[in-house]
């Protein structure tokens, strides 16, 4: 489909700028009186200041956009009739979305699917990665850098996780124990469009202090003739090695009945997708008494790989009646389900007691951080020489496998007679499910005692003893050492309805309409969590536990793991290793309701069943201790003012909107509490506390006021002058708010009774604040074409009651047995998330452009680059680490949030061809401050036999990360097109590392490499 590009003659002088312009105009004719020359003034000067303010990529954007312009009058053949200027498909959506955001009341970008239904990536979070201020997380979740995901996860925009996710303006979500949407879970092929919301008005939706991201479907009556979609695709990864395939169609039609308008669309996708990646891990780099310095040695080493799969399917429904003029019903349903599972097998070698010869062949760096030794070995602490011990080695081979669905379903009317009022409603209901099973065998690895570790290259290298290969062939070095099974069950509903008026006033009028509305939705979940359940299994940990080793697995239980290519073979790996086999992992049901059973023992030859495993096939029992129940209820109601005038007391044109929101929040949390039993000294009294349980529930309701005001002027033809303040809400999630959990006592010395040292708790807090983010934007946006922009943005964003993790007090009942029974409400130290008492403050700005270079010869004039680029800095209240010394921090950014983001597409769109490279950048940024494996505990022995414990909680951040991805798709015909993508190309190695060390230095955690993959599917449309 073409569009026509309507021209102007001088259009090629609107580009220029400073006094060569004003001349410009008043050789053509303009500017021949002082209110033209003023505002030609005015005109120069926005441009100047736009040049300066923009980056030199955008300065060529403007540049060429400018020229662009020129060159876009219509062209006359050689009868003097006017030519139609062709665009593609991809450059038509591209322009749909830049007069989206020209036109939107608020500060918003959009990505909008071309006319064969395809949005420019293959999963929401690659499309989102590219607008401008948003970034990714390239691991299977914030606070879990240890799993990497080649898609990505979370999304922030403007440095903030808190992004509430809508479907058609409505809320949607997942049942994950959080507030939001999955990214991955939804299909992209169903979206006619996304739109990232930077600034709220007053009618929309409360939530997201980042912002909120709107997933726009199609609807029957968008069409205006019957039309049919289908596309079909090919996925090949590198180091899986394996081709996977999806497809999608999509049919709609509308008819004149005797009932007025009726209209269908339907719309099915279903894709599947495979990965693979590898990964390499340091143990934390613990102090270390080395000869006569302290030195910071790592306390081993971790690798493995992981293979992944997932199957998305997706389907939707639209239905719309018009059966007058001026009403129009409508339903939608939306399904969205994804199902995955992951197997992988993982080597550990760690101690906590590694030390080097000081005399020998080692290096450090300038903080005593170790760079390279030919020997680390484990230390007797008692006479700081080796020990005799075995090092701490084993493995795990783990299966993982969840599903989750969620169904929309929204029914709703529009009436819109002759008159000044209007209405809307809707009723919509969400139901949402999500289920995750891990099953885990360790076994004992014969890892010797002492290695080498050169960490001086991109990837750490290890070697050990030649001697260690034949002990590694040997199955009966091995030892069955435990399993560990992991379930959720977790459901989820939304009832909601709202209800809109709006009325109209002259359009004469400064004050154009008012709008007001109320929303009712009540949102369940109910969420079920067994815990991580290590079972010893075969090691001899206890008399009944027989010594189980490989020598006597059944056939196919053990094989040899070689990680081939692994980090496509620039690693060097210890040597090849038994490992319990993925095949026997994986003959397991971990999704279906069923326990673990053993494995590695051969009951035909004798060997007892390990102690608490009877029937391999049990039932899975959730105790009263796994369930969780949440509930909010909320209630809105607001009132908005729109407005426009042809002049403003600037003289430029303006519109907007002003608005309040008044919001009740009611969060309800039920649960059962554990109280752990333990006797010790308090105040020299004797105590004890029972070991006791009961059901425990508490919530929260608060009121909030959220004001929203929406300006908009224009300076001059093609330019917006954009000012916004508004507050946004992020409720706490359901896993923050839980109110399940257990009470401990924490003690210090030894003895049958030690002494009392306070109350420690694990539970959630159901009295959580909503965070409040109070937001000043400020946009300046040129768009001198259709398809060509400029913008720069300033934003400040004061956050109250951020939700932070650290240490904070948090009353408890506690039932005494000793000296007398009672039950009294203690002050309780609770490691989780809480409200920060502090403010936090956020500042950055944004810049950006596009350009096509219509100007250039054929066939260069197709060429077009888009770039954009934000920076973001931040005062964090105090998410609290510990570091390797003990000592306890709050001076960390705000978690997710990367100071430098950038985003370069170049393109080429012509005739038959779309073509676009994109490369995408983000800085390093924190993910987690209690991170599994960086955090607990170790001892620093200053002498042999003199320890000093030491509790550490390191923060882990994400290193700097850039993708490079390409694609080119070619037009056959009007109906038919063929399109080739290759994502990761550049093959980058992502790291994580880990922070709290002397001189604000940080190492290096993990490495990790995935696919480089390429894609091909060809598209249809009728």
């Amino acid at each position: 489909m073409g569009y026509v590009h309507k021209g102007n003659d001088n259009a090629a002088n609107w580009w220029r700028v400073g006094a060569d312009s004003i001349d410009a105009f008043r050789a053509s004719g303009s500017g021949e009186n002082n209110r033209e020359d003023k505002m030609l003034r005015r005109q120069s000067f926005l441009r100047a200041m736009l040049f300066r303010g923009a980056s030199a990529v955008a300065v060529c954007a403007v540049a060429a956009g400018g020229q662009a312009r020129a060159q876009e009058a219509p062209k006359k053949d050689d009868t003097g009739v006017l030519e139609e200027v062709v665009v593609t498909a991809r450059r038509a959506a591209i322009e749909s979305s830049q007069m989206r955001k020209k036109n939107a009341e608020v500060i918003v970008d959009s990505v909008v699917a071309d006319d064969a239904g395809k949005l420019p990536d293959n999963s929401l979070t690659e499309v989102l990665q590219r607008v401008s201020g948003v970034a990714i997380v390239r691991f299977a979740a914030l606070g879990d850098p240890d799993h990497f995901s080649a898609e990505g996860s979370g999304i922030q925009v403007r440095g903030l996780s808190g992004v509430a996710g809508r479907l058609n303006g409505r809320e949607i979500f997942s049942a994950n124990g959080g507030r939001g949407l999955s990214w991955g879970d939804v299909t992209p092929e169903l979206m006619a469009a996304v739109d990232v919301y930077k600034s709220s008005a007053a009618d929309q939706i409360e939530g997201g202090t980042g912002g909120s991201i709107d997933l726009r479907t199609k609807m029957p009556f968008d069409y205006n003739k019957p039309a049919v979609q289908a596309s079909a695709s090919a996925n090949y990864g590198d180091l899986i090695k394996d081709t996977t395939y999806g497809g999608s169609v999509l049919a709609t039609n509308s008819w004149d009945t005797a009932i007025g308008k009726v209209g269908v669309l339907a719309d099915f996708a279903r894709n599947k997708y495979s990965a693979n990646s590898d990964f390499f891990r340091m143990e934390p780099y613990y102090r270390t008494r080395i000869g006569t310095q302290d030195r910071y040695l790592p306390g081993g080493y971790d690798y493995g790989d992981q293979s992944f799969n997932r199957t998305r399917t997706g389907g939707y429904l639209g239905l719309q009646w018009q059966p007058t003029d001026s009403l129009r019903l409508y339903q939608t349903v939306f399904v969205s389900e994804y199902e995955e599972d992951n197997i992988g097998s993982g080597l550990f070698v760690t101690s906590k007691n590694l030390a080097v010869d000081p005399a020998g062949d080692t290096q450090f760096d300038a903080s005593g951080g170790l760079i390279r030794t030919n020997a680390l070995f484990v230390r007797d602490t008692a006479t700081f020489g080796p020990a005799s011990s075995a090092i701490d080695a084993g493995g795990t081979t783990g299966i993982s496998q969840g599903s989750s669905k969620t169904r929309d379903f929204t029914t709703g009317f529009e009436w819109k007679p002759d008159g000044p009022l209007s209405l809307h409603g809707a009723f919509q209901i969400v139901d949402s499910s999500a289920t995750r099973a891990n099953y885990d065998v360790f076994p004992g690895v014969p890892f010797p005692n002492t290695f080498g570790l050169n960490l001086t290259g991109d990837l750490p290298q290890v070697t050990i003893p030649a001697s260690a290969a034949a002990v590694f062939a040997n199955p009966a070095a091995y030892t069955w050492n435990a399993t560990m099974d992991h379930n959720e069950r977790n459901h989820g509903h939304l009832y909601a309805g709202n209800l809109d008026a709006e009325y109209k006033f002259s359009d004469d009028a400064f004050f154009r309409s008012l709008k007001v509305g109320v929303r009712y939705a009540d949102r369940t979940e109910r969420d079920l969590n067994s815990g991580y359940n290590w079972t010893a299994l075969g090691r001899g940990w206890s008399d009944d536990d027989p010594q189980l080793t490989f020598a006597n697995a059944r056939a196919g239980d053990v094989e040899t793991r070689t990680f081939d290519n692994f980090f496509r073979g620039k690693a060097n790996l210890p040597g090849n290793t038994l490992m319990p086999s993925q095949a026997m992992v994986a003959r397991y049901d971990v999704v279906g309701d069923h326990a673990r059973v053993p494995a590695g023992f051969n009951p035909a030859l004798g060997q007892p069943t390990p102690t608490g495993y009877g029937n391999p096939v049990q039932p899975v029992a959730y105790s009263p201790f796994d369930f969780s129940r949440n509930q909010t209820i909320t209630t809105a109601a607001y009132a908005m003012l729109r407005f426009a005038s042809d002049s403003s007391i600037l003289k430029w044109p303006v519109s907007g909107n002003v608005g309040l929101r008044v919001v009740r929040v009611e969060n309800k949390s039920s649960g059962f509490f554990q109280q752990n039993a333990s006797t010790f000294f308090r105040d020299g009294v004797v105590t004890a506390i029972a070991e006791v349980g009961e059901g425990r529930s508490d919530g929260l309701t608060v009121t909030r006021v959220l004001p929203a005001m929406n300006l908009q002027f224009s300076p001059a033809e093609n330019y917006k002058l954009r000012l916004a303040y508004n507050v946004t809400m992020d409720n706490p999630g359901f896993t923050a708010l839980r109110a399940s959990g257990s009470t401990s006592v924490r003690t210090a010395g030894g003895g049958s009774t030690p002494t009392f040292d306070g109350f420690t708790t694990d539970a959630g807090n159901p009295r959580l604040k909503p965070a409040l983010s109070n937001n000043l934007d400020a946009s300046l946006e040129w768009y001198p074409t259709r398809s060509n922009t400029v913008h720069l943005a300033l934003f400040h964003k004061t956050i109250e009651n951020l939700l932070i993790y650290g240490t904070a007090n948090q009353p408890v009942p506690v039932t005494y047995v000793l000296p007398t029974a009672r039950t009294v409400i203690e002050n309780a130290q609770a490691s989780n998330v809480f409200n920060s008492e502090g403010d936090a403050k956020i500042d950055g700005f944004e810049v950006g452009g596009r350009a096509f270079f219509d100007f250039l010869p054929t066939p260069f004039d197709g060429l077009g680059v888009e770039a954009n680029y934000t920076y973001i800095h931040s005062k964090n209240p105090g998410d609290r680490y510990v570091d390797i010394n003990g000592g306890v921090h709050t001076n960390v950014p705000i978690t997710g949030l990367s100071k430098d983001n950038f985003n370069i597409t170049g393109m080429y769109e012509k005739g038959r061809i779309s073509a676009r490279v994109a490369y995408s950048w983000r800085s390093e940024y924190l993910m987690s401050t209690n991170s599994n494996g960086t955090n607990g505990d170790y001892t620093y022995y200053s002498a042999p036999g003199v320890g000093t414990f030491t509790d550490i909680a390191l923060p882990i951040y994400a290193g700097a990360y850039g993708s490079l991805d390409a694609g080119v798709t070619f037009k056959i015909n009007d109906h038919a097109s063929f399109s080739v993508e290759g994502s990761n190309l550049s093959n980058k190695i992502v790291k994580t590392l880990m922070g709290g060390y002397p001189d604000d230095r940080k190492y290096v955690r993990s490495w990790f490499i995935a696919d480089r993959r390429v894609s091909a599917s060809l598209r249809l449309s009728f």
